[in-house]
C-alpha cells in the first residue's frame, strides 16, 4: 500500500474511531429539565418542532426561538436544544429544554466537539420524534447535520439573522442552504443599510423582525414601574449594553450613568440592565440593577433606554416606540450592529453615537424630550415609523411559515 493510499484509510479510520469514542462521553456535556433525552408526548395532533439555538455572545439566537414558539401557540408542541449558557431561561418560560456545552464552554476543537454534538443529538432525534428542527445560528455544526442523516422525515429549516457584516465569511453558505427545508430571515430595521453577504438572497423567506414578549400589547407605565417596584413619581432610563461577552463595556457604561446625571441631575435615574448570561457585579455609586427576562413588556417604565445595536434590544425599543440611544459594537463576529444603529436612527427618537461625543450629544437629547414628553409619548404620523412597527411582531409570522414550511412535504 503506497503512502497515499494509506492516507485515506487513516482519516476514515481515526474519524471511525473518534464517533466510537464520542459515543460514550458525550452525556457528561448535556443537563436539562428532560429525563433521559425524552420529551413529552402532545396529547393533541400538533406538529413537534425542536428549536436548536447556537451559543451567541448575547441573548439573541434563544430569544428569537422563545418568541416563535410562544406565538406558535396551541398550533405547534416546541422543544428545545440549546448551546447558550443561559438554558435555563428556557424552562422558565415554560418548555422542555436540554443544554450541550459548546465548544467555546469545553475547550475542545471543532471535529471533537461535532463528534460529541453528533452522538447527543442522535440520541435525541431517535428518542422522540420531531416533524422540523429549526436552527437559529451563523452556521450549521456538522454534527447538526449528520444526526439529521440518521433519521428520516424530520424536516431541518434555518432562522438565521441579516445583517452580515461585508467580509464575513461566506464559503459554506451555499451548501448549506441545500441542506434545509428553508431559510427563514426575520426583517431589520438596518435593512437598507446591508452591504453584507447575504442581502438579497433569494434561498431566503423574509418575515417580520421577532421581539419576544408573550403578550402583544406591553404594560402601561404604571402597571411596568409597579411590576419592577419603581417609584412612580420618579422617572428611570434604562442602560442595556449586552453581557460584555464580546469587548469590555465597562467605561461605556460609566459615561453613559454619568452623563445621565449630569444632565438630568436626580430627575432622571439610571437602571443598569443585565443579561441572563451576566454574572458580572458592578461598583457604581447609586446605579439601580434591573435582571429580568424578558424585559420587552417592561420597558414603558422608561423614559428613554441608551442601548447596544444587538437585534433583540433594538427592535424593542422601536415597536414599543422608546425613545433611545443605539450604541453600535463594532466586535460583534458577523452582526453589523452600525447598520442596524444607522437605520434606527433614521426613525423619530432614536439616535446613534460611535464615539464619547456622540453619546453626550445622543443623551442630551434624551433629557430634553424627557422634559418635553412628561405623559406618554406622542407616537409621530411618519410612514417610516409607522412602516417599521408594522413590519415587527412577536413571532407570529414566523411561526406562522415555519409551520407552512413543514407541510410542503
Amino acid at each position: 500500500m503506497s503512502l497515499f493510499s494509506f492516507r485515506p484509510f487513516a482519516r476514515s479510520l481515526r474519524y471511525r474511531v473518534d464517533r466510537l469514542r464520542a459515543k460514550f462521553s458525550y452525556a457528561v456535556l448535556a443537563e436539562g429539565n428532560v429525563r433521559g433525552f425524552t420529551f413529552t408526548r402532545s396529547s393533541e395532533d400538533v406538529p413537534h418542532i425542536l428549536f436548536v439555538t447556537s451559543n451567541g455572545a448575547g441573548m439573541g439566537h434563544i430569544t428569537r426561538c422563545l418568541a416563535i414558539a410562544t406565538a406558535g401557540g396551541p398550533r405547534i408542541r416546541a422543544s428545545f436544544i440549546t448551546l447558550s449558557t443561559s438554558a435555563s431561561v428556557v424552562g422558565a418560560q415554560g418548555f422542555e429544554y436540554l443544554y450541550f456545552q459548546s465548544a467555546s464552554k469545553t475547550g475542545l476543537g471543532a471535529r471533537r466537539w461535532n463528534d460529541l454534538f453528533y452522538q447527543f443529538l442522535s440520541k435525541v432525534l431517535q428518542k422522540n420524534h420531531f416533524d422540523a428542527v429549526v436552527f437559529d445560528g451563523t452556521w450549521i455544526y456538522r454534527g447538526l447535520e449528520d444526526a439529521l442523516r440518521s433519521v428520516d422525515g424530520t424536516k431541518l429549516i434555518w432562522l438565521r439573522r441579516g445583517l452580515w457584516k461585508a467580509g464575513s465569511r461566506t464559503d459554506q453558505i451555499s451548501r448549506m442552504e441545500s441542506l434545509v427545508q428553508g431559510v427563514i430571515a426575520p426583517w431589520d430595521v438596518g435593512s437598507a443599510y446591508d452591504n453584507g453577504p447575504l442581502k438579497g438572497r433569494s434561498a431566503a423567506t423574509t418575515v417580520n423582525a421577532v421581539v419576544y414578549s408573550p403578550a402583544s400589547v406591553p404594560l402601561d407605565r404604571a402597571e411596568a414601574l409597579a411590576a419592577l417596584g419603581l417609584e412612580s413619581e420618579q422617572r428611570f432610563a434604562l442602560i442595556q449594553l449586552g453581557a460584555g461577552n464580546i469587548n469590555d463595556i465597562t467605561e461605556v457604561r460609566r459615561q453613559v450613568v454619568a452623563e445621565i446625571s449630569a444632565f438630568a441631575g436626580d430627575r432622571v435615574v439610571p437602571v443598569l440592565a443585565f443579561s441572563p448570561l451576566s454574572r458580572e457585579q458592578v461598583d457604581i455609586d447609586g446605579i439601580r440593577i434591573l435582571r429580568r427576562y424578558p424585559l420587552a413588556p417592561y420597558l414603558p417604565a422608561f423614559d428613554f433606554v441608551v442601548s447596544a445595536g444587538g437585534y433583540n434590544s433594538v427592535h424593542e425599543v422601536v415597536r414599543w416606540n422608546i425613545p433611545a440611544l443605539i450604541i453600535p459594537n463594532d466586535a460583534a463576529s458577523t452582526d453589523d450592529q452600525n447598520a442596524r444603529a444607522d437605520g434606527a436612527s433614521d426613525l423619530p427618537y432614536c439616535f446613534k453615537a460611535s464615539s464619547e461625543s456622540e453619546i453626550r450629544d445622543g443623551i442630551e437629547k434624551l433629557v430634553r424630550m424627557t422634559a418635553q414628553f412628561e405623559a406618554e409619548l406622542p407616537v409621530v404620523p411618519g410612514q417610516s415609523k409607522l412602516e417599521a412597527i408594522s413590519r415587527i411582531d412577536s413571532g407570529e409570522e414566523a411561526a406562522e411559515t415555519i409551520l407552512n414550511m413543514i407541510q410542503a412535504g
